[in-house]
């Protein structure tokens, strides 16, 4: 097979030129980032003209949305002579903000360093703000479930609140009494600050569970916290309900050193999600055989937590849909439906998976998270 002519090959140059104009917004830039050609649609979604893009660097059309370190990633790259993917976000001329895929090739000269680049765009904007919206839509839903499962604990919060209170204010007229008859001991007095120290560590770990789950906590920074701490903050803020419907809660040893790194009031809200539900299920049965199981296994790099309760456990035939949102087994009324489809993206984005255990006789719910020292970069 012949070799194609020059002028047949000019001519192919030409037509790829012309599809690639057509379907994607092109721009040719000299080792330096200095444009030296745009397409048509280059301009129209800049809305800067051909005159006032050529001769100036995509500094132009900076949006100022992404930090510095992103384009010295992208520099580095392309000068190394690999080719750079990723989503950017311009500012047109007018003001307006558009989002590209962008895709930049460096071509190489005889030294073989790059001596141009070529920036091959297409526009995303539409799908970024839908991405966008659906986010939101996501965010929503998971405050509302949040506030389902404030409600539905508020109940107990007075009077959770009001006993180490009350106590708290008795412990200390005792106090003052025996100071103002003279008849108090050194003994006595530490004796009564450490049961006055222990009722405010209780309150204080009622109110801490109110504010993690009053608060959206799902743009909060990844942190190391420790499991026992949060564990025992969630259980003291839904004791009450709990104690009111005759529900023990069975807690196995949990290692108070173990930290995970995560966003505190999302994995608070997971445990709440699943004690609400261990809860109600444990309502079906008589008083007496009610009972929710807190286990914490460490499994070296990772640590492993379930809920169990004492119900009558999932029917086989709905196992499957019981993470899918808005499903609910319980009556109208009474759930969203979202509890365990929150609880679900939640742990994933911990780099965790929430199952159900199929072995267990009672429903057992069971998750694992990367401990604080087996982190990259920890």
């Amino acid at each position: 097979m012949s070799n194609p002519s020059p002028r047949n090959l000019q001519k192919q140059v030409e037509d790829l030129q012309m599809a690639l104009d057509q379907s994607s917004i092109v721009a040719f830039t000299d080792a330096r980032g200095v444009i030296t050609y745009v397409n048509d649609r280059f301009c129209e979604i800049s809305k800067y003209s051909r005159e006032e893009l050529l001769g100036k660097t995509h500094q132009l059309i900076n949006s100022g949305h992404h930090p510095r370190s992103f384009f010295s990633d992208l520099w580095k790259t392309i000068s190394s002579g690999r080719v750079w993917k990723g989503e950017v976000k311009n500012r047109a001329k007018d003001g307006s903000e558009y989002w590209v895929l962008t895709t930049i090739v460096p071509f190489r000269g005889s030294d073989g360093l790059p001596e141009r680049y070529v920036a091959i765009r297409t526009d995303i904007t539409s799908f970024k703000k839908d991405q966008e919206q659906a986010e939101n839509q996501r965010a929503a839903l998971v405050h509302a479930e949040k506030m389902a499962s404030l409600g539905e604990l508020a109940a107990g919060i007075g009077h959770e609140l009001g006993n180490p209170l009350a106590a708290l204010r008795g412990r200390v007229e005792l106090v003052e009494n025996q100071i103002r008859s003279g008849k108090v001991g050194v003994s006595e007095v530490l004796k009564t600050t450490e049961i006055l120290k222990n009722l405010a560590d209780r309150m204080a770990a009622i109110i801490r569970g109110m504010k993690a789950l009053s608060r959206d906590g799902t743009g909060d920074p990844f942190q190391s916290a420790p499991l026992g701490r949060i564990l025992k903050d969630v259980l003291e803020f839904a004791s009450e309900p709990l104690k009111r419907n005759g529900i023990e809660v069975r807690r196995g040893l949990i290692d108070e050193s173990i930290q995970i790194r995560c966003q505190e009031t999302q994995i608070s809200q997971v445990f709440v999600n699943l004690i609400n539900n261990a809860r109600d299920a444990a309502l079906e049965q008589p008083e007496g055989k009610r009972w929710i199981q807190v286990d914490v296994k460490d499994l070296g790099n990772r640590v492993e937590i379930s809920v169990t309760d004492s119900g009558k456990g999932i029917r086989p035939e709905i196992r499957e849909r019981i993470m899918v949102p808005f499903f609910t087994t319980k009556p109208a009324g009474k759930g969203s439906g979202l509890g365990l489809s929150v609880s679900t993206a939640i742990i994933e984005n911990h780099g965790g998976r929430l199952l159900l255990d199929l072995e267990s006789p009672q429903t057992r719910f069971v998750f694992s998270l990367p401990k604080q020292e087996a982190l990259p970069g920890n």
